[in-house]
């Protein structure tokens, strides 16, 4: 597969991340869960891998992109203290999440049969935690520690991510976002 136009050429990763996205272009297809898994159990990224694309915010978190072709992206997530997306689910996306630095808060979500939202679990995620999110689960991400370190997180999705649906606390339909470029739109 053809890497989006935006996205640096292999050569100009470290080996160790240039044999990993090569393996991942090789994909004919939207990824599965055991794919995605597979992926990120087989990356071993060292700092200076991820270096280039470690871009704070401190008014948001920031999704610096790594790696896009028609099948996946591979994002990296820049959250200082604080920072949270909305709630949100993956409309027809899987997505990998694992963090690389510092600890994420998840918190899990679920419809209530009067159409509102609670929260069902609430997790901790330390550094080399990996969740699969299928395209409906409904969740949150934050950077809630209490020593105020920042966050980093790598997210697969399969495929790109492309639409989504935002939720409130209170009963209401969801909003679906559609996404020109993610890297725009912070959720």
């Amino acid at each position: 597969m053809e890497a989006s136009s935006d996205c640096p050429p292999f050569d100009t990763f470290s080996p160790n991340l240039a044999a990993s996205l090569r393996q991942l272009s090789l994909h004919a297809g939207r990824l599965s869960q055991e794919q995605i898994l597979q992926f990120h159990r087989a990356l071993r990224p060292a700092q200076e891998d991820l270096a280039p694309f470690r871009r704070f915010d401190d008014e948001r978190y920031c999704r610096n992109r790594i790696y896009r072709d028609e099948h996946c992206e591979l994002l990296l997530l820049c959250w200082r203290d604080g920072q949270r997306s909305q709630i949100h689910n993956h409309k027809g996306s899987l997505c990998g999440v694992r963090v690389i630095e510092g600890v994420a808060t998840e918190t899990v979500f679920e419809a209530t049969p009067s159409g509102q939202l609670a929260a069902r679990e609430t997790r901790e995620l330390a550094a080399g935690s990996l969740v699969i999110n299928g395209h409906l689960d409904i969740h949150q991400v934050a950077n809630l520690q209490a020593d105020g370190g920042d966050l980093v997180t790598l997210h697969l999705y399969s495929p790109p991510l492309s639409r989504m649906e935002l939720f409130g606390m209170e009963p209401q339909q969801p909003r679906v976002q559609l996404l020109d470029d993610c890297l725009e739109f912070q959720i």
